[in-house]
């Protein structure tokens, strides 16, 4: 498994090369020689052409405007900055490692422009030419906006090293772009046939081919979508229904296939409107961007880095603003778009891009929903509930909409319209599933409110009807906090997750971490979680646990440098449970100052009505119990204690 994951890191570098950062080239590896470039670059001196895609850029922007990086500028959703600094960075020659990020600006900045001549100039002064790895991605569709498109189809195979389906996708992206939709659908055709269209199974993968079903779902789901799109367009209709069901095979409850099928039924074209050349660049760039962050995080995995605030690829979304610039119909990319600057803490440019979804897009109510998330965590719980208002009443029979507005009803601190919202929503459905889904959402709201005797009836209720995964490790994650009756019952389910599948990191977290909860499961909980921190030395959740069992033995120190770690380890939103951990550790280290500053953090952070009090109090008078006592730590076949933070 190891080894696919490297190799498909490799593809995805090689497959910018040589146009990629420096940094991520094998040693000795140098920019290929170019090919004649008898194009002058676009700009040399003076001031370059206004740029065409400065929609995202903030408000009343400043010219003179800078930021400390290209992902600085990102996050704040800034293409006008990128494209201004990309062409006065390749006109100086200067921070070559970004020449392809730079490459790609500037060219979908002319394209869009209809600039075709600059356009091509940019990919004959890239590295490697009109040869290189640059021109032969975004080449084809210059060709089509040009009129060639022939000429584009066969572009796209010459030193395309892009694994499948990505070079059959672009040829049928050319075709579609020119309104050739029965050879677009041949090649479509012919793509699908060499798909493994098996859904990754729901829980972790176990073996290498369910890895790589996961690792492809994304871009799978993406290429038939758009061949059921072509054949719809084209009245097939028995090949339209069978791509768009396969579709709702990788993503249930998509509601653009589910809106298409009844169009399709009624005899009518794709709401989505037909490419156009710029639209089918933007829509390739799309592809190319969910390949390039994928790539790099798993590069990222192989040399074992440890995660890092901000964005997971800088390239990749580059690649994906830019394309939604150049496709602006992408709507359910547009929400990943905005949520990928949320994690990164970019509120402000996942506003923006979420700015240009029409008010009446299908994909409006989930808009509303991420702009309540965003209002949640500026504090602004009545904008929040407005929006998440808005978000329901447009949700239609949507119950997916209806729950999500209900859980920004609980952030908002709002439980009364939180569980009422859970009910309406719980009205809409029939299916096991769905079922239990909400009745999960709605223990996790009454658990979160500090009513856990209802929670705990909510989940019982919905592992009654559904014993999927995810059921059963909710029910665990709320059972283990509940009498002694209620945590022998979580500790029984959460043995059968991990019986199934005994090397997962997430099911050895859930029963080691459940069986500590309570004395007589400690010794055995403490074990576990050895083993699942040899297993996942990255993952705050296991590393934070395993720290919890130390702290419940009396090992202090060994507790600090665990749980320091996983708070480093966790890099998006603040995790109140980790921080209580780390302020409780710190007040048996005697750093009062210091327990209390992170029991404030932890009180910030949202947490549960149970937690809360209990910071609230610990605050006010700090830990009242006894310590811990020391004792013998358990023997495993592993070190008998971890070391410190800065050797983890």
């Amino acid at each position: 498994m190891m080894r696919w994951a490297f190799l498909a890191a490799s593809v995805a570098l090689s497959a910018l090369a040589p146009a990629y950062a420096q940094d991520n080239k094998p040693a000795g590896a140098e920019p290929a020689a170019q090919r004649d470039a008898v194009v002058q670059p676009v700009v040399e001196t003076g001031t370059p052409p206004a740029s065409d895609l400065i929609v995202t850029s903030p408000p009343n922007a400043d010219p003179a405007r800078t930021y400390a990086d290209a992902e600085a500028a990102l996050v704040q959703a800034d293409i006008d900055y990128l494209i201004r600094e990309a062409r006065r960075s390749l006109a100086n020659n200067s921070a070559q490692e970004q020449v392809a990020l730079w490459t790609f600006a500037v060219f979908a900045d002319d394209f869009a422009a209809g600039r075709y001549t600059e356009a091509r100039a940019t990919l004959s002064n890239a590295p490697g030419g009109l040869r290189g790895g640059l021109a032969n991605m975004l080449e084809p569709f210059l060709f089509a906006a040009e009129g060639q498109v022939d000429r584009g189809v066969e572009r796209v195979g010459a030193g395309n090293e892009l694994p499948q389906p990505l070079p059959d996708v672009a040829r049928a992206l050319v075709f579609e772009s020119a309104g050739r939709l029965n050879e677009a659908a041949a090649v479509y055709a012919q793509m699908i046939e060499g798909l493994d269209l098996t859904p990754p199974p729901d829980a972790e993968p176990r073996n290498l081919e369910e890895f790589e079903r996961a690792l492809n779902a994304a871009r799978i789901t993406h290429s038939v979508y758009r061949a059921a799109l072509v054949f719809h367009r084209l009245g097939r209709t028995e090949e339209a229904r069978r791509y768009y069901n396969v579709v709702m095979e990788f993503a249930p409850r998509s509601e653009d296939v589910q809106q298409n099928l009844r169009r399709l039924d009624a005899g009518q074209q794709p709401f989505e409107p037909a490419l156009t050349p710029r639209t089918a660049a933007g829509r390739w760039m799309i592809f190319l961007s969910e390949f390039v962050t994928q790539a790099e995080m798993l590069a990222g995995v192989m040399s074992s880095q440890d995660p890092t605030p901000g964005l997971a690829s800088v390239s990749g979304t580059a690649l994906l603003q830019i394309g939604l610039l150049l496709a602006p119909d992408a709507s359910d990319w547009r929400l990943y778009a905005a949520q990928q600057l949320v994690n990164a803490n970019g509120n402000d440019g996942a506003e923006r891009i979420l700015a240009l979804m029409p008010a009446d897009d299908v994909f409006a109510p989930d808009s509303d929903i991420l702009r309540a998330g965003i209002l949640i965590r500026r504090d602004d719980d009545a904008g929040a509930v407005a929006a998440a208002e808005r978000a329901a009443a447009r949700a239609g029979e949507r119950w997916t909409m209806v729950a999500a507005a209900a859980d920004i009803f609980r952030q908002a601190n709002r439980p009364t319209e939180a569980i009422a919202t859970y009910d309406r929503a719980l009205a809409m459905v029939t299916d096991a599933e769905d079922r239990a889904d909400i009745l999960s959402y709605r223990a996790y709201a009454n658990r979160f409110n500090g009513n856990m005797n209802a929670a705990i009836a909510d989940m019982r209720q919905a592992l009654e009807i559904d014993q999927s995964v995810d059921t059963r490790f909710v029910y665990v994650s709320i059972l283990m906090d509940g009498d002694a009756g209620a945590w022998r019952d979580g500790i029984q389910v959460a043995r059968g997750l991990f019986a199934e599948q005994p090397d997962s990191v997430l099911r050895l977290n859930a029963l080691g971490y459940a069986l500590i909860r309570r004395p007589e499961g400690l010794e055995e909980g403490y074990r576990l979680l050895w083993r699942g921190f040899n297993f996942g030395q990255q993952n705050y959740a296991v590393v934070d646990s395993l720290g919890w069992a130390y702290y419940l033995y009396g090992h202090f120190d060994e507790a600090r440098a665990l749980i320091e770690r996983a708070n480093s380890l966790n890099v998006e939103e603040p995790n109140a449970e980790i921080l209580d951990h780390l302020g409780d550790v710190y007040w048996r280290l005697n750093r009062r100052d210091d327990a209390r500053t992170q029991w404030r953090a932890a009180l910030a952070a949202d947490p549960d009505a149970i937690r809360r009090r209990s910071l609230e109090q610990k605050l006010s008078r700090g830990l009242t119990e006894p310590a811990p006592r020391r004792r013998e730590l358990p023997q495993v076949d592993l070190p008998d204690r971890p070391a410190q933070q800065d050797d983890l």
